[in-house]
């Protein structure tokens, strides 16, 4: 006890950059619970302050908060075109009155759309690196942030969905939020759902879960599987580095993670059928929108959950954020109803 009230302190007096705006919001889904037999209650991360955020940008709150505290003037951080991390870093960099270069996966379209046409509206250098694996994207990361410093800038590096240790200590202070949330709504859930691919989300809550009195089962829905692997023991270790940042001993093995991959389709950015329908069914029910690429499927795994039965009692779906790929005509166009 003494020990999670010493971590607490630690991550509440973590340098922040000021940007978001918290408590995100948090309801049940009346329609969308009748429609598919549950009691599902959401998070909003999809509501923000900052250029159309999601959940990453309480990752970036601590990064930048850390990195303005240091000097650091330029943000550098990767991801797919339409990645919705790296238009989060480029916003927050905004924000922060920093400079953001963004490297991207792929190669550049002829025409901006969605998550990339707000990276160039909010001033981000983007750097195309073709067809690269995550890691690749890390090191080219790493790379750009040794080129700047050698130009006398003094960079901060995020790698891919600002998944590192102090990043993921966003999410151990978000859970924390949903914990009070959850007491004032008088609500017990039989588990948090919520989309994963680089990480940190689900490692922080197993931080913040850590923390709080409760033992609530969270479920990952990998909506990529990044890294060519069972993520499982990665999302552990970045769980217990975040963790040791605040001296708080985790006590988890691989088997105490609830990580689902049967909602990858064909990879990363792939749309799926399932993905489709809960698209369409928040959006008819609710007015909610999830994407393609990432919190779409997060949904139909949510959907599939609630529809077998497996857990007994409410369950609550964190938006992680996402829609913006609707309006690039690769994700969107399919998701349409025929």
């Amino acid at each position: 006890m003494l020990q999670a009230h010493s971590s607490l302190a630690q991550l509440e007096n973590l340098p922040s950059a000021g940007l978001g705006h918290w408590p995100t919001p948090f309801h049940r889904l009346d329609r969308f619970s009748k429609e598919i037999g549950g009691d599902v209650w959401i998070k909003r991360d999809d509501v923000q302050s900052v250029a159309l955020a999601g959940n990453k940008l309480r990752k970036f709150d601590l990064v930048l908060g850390q990195a303005l505290a240091d000097g650091a003037d330029t943000l550098v951080t990767t991801g797919a075109a339409q990645s919705n991390s790296a238009r989060t870093g480029a916003a927050a960099a905004a924000a922060s009155g920093m400079e953001c270069v963004l490297v991207l996966r792929g190669d550049e379209p002829d025409v901006p759309t969605g998550n990339l046409f707000l990276d160039r509206l909010l001033g981000a250098e983007t750097r195309f690196v073709g067809d690269r694996n995550w890691r690749e994207m890390n090191a080219i990361v790493d790379e750009i942030g040794e080129e700047l410093r050698a130009s006398g800038r003094r960079p901060v590096i995020a790698p891919i969905g600002c998944s590192n240790p102090l990043g993921t200590l966003g999410f151990a202070r978000a859970f924390l939020e949903l914990d009070a949330q959850l007491t004032t709504a008088k609500i017990e859930p039989s588990c948090i759902v919520h989309t994963s691919t680089s990480g940190g989300s689900h490692a922080g809550m197993l931080v913040g879960r850590a923390l709080s009195a409760r033992s609530t089962p969270l479920v990952a829905i990998d909506a990529g599987q990044l890294f060519g692997i069972d993520p499982r023991a990665e999302m552990l270790a970045l769980a217990q580095a975040a963790a040791d940042l605040i001296d708080l001993d985790l006590g988890l093995t691989e088997a105490d993670l609830d990580i689902r991959l049967d909602y990858i389709g064909s990879g990363y950015g792939k749309t799926t059928d399932a993905g489709r329908e809960a698209i369409e069914l928040l959006a008819r029910t609710e007015a909610v929108v999830v994407d393609p690429v990432y919190s779409g499927k997060g949904a139909a795994g949510l959907i599939d959950i609630v529809r077998s039965g497996e857990f007994d009692g409410p369950v609550v779906f964190w938006h992680t954020g996402g829609y913006h790929a609707l309006f690039d005509p690769a994700h969107g166009t399919g998701v349409l109803p025929r």
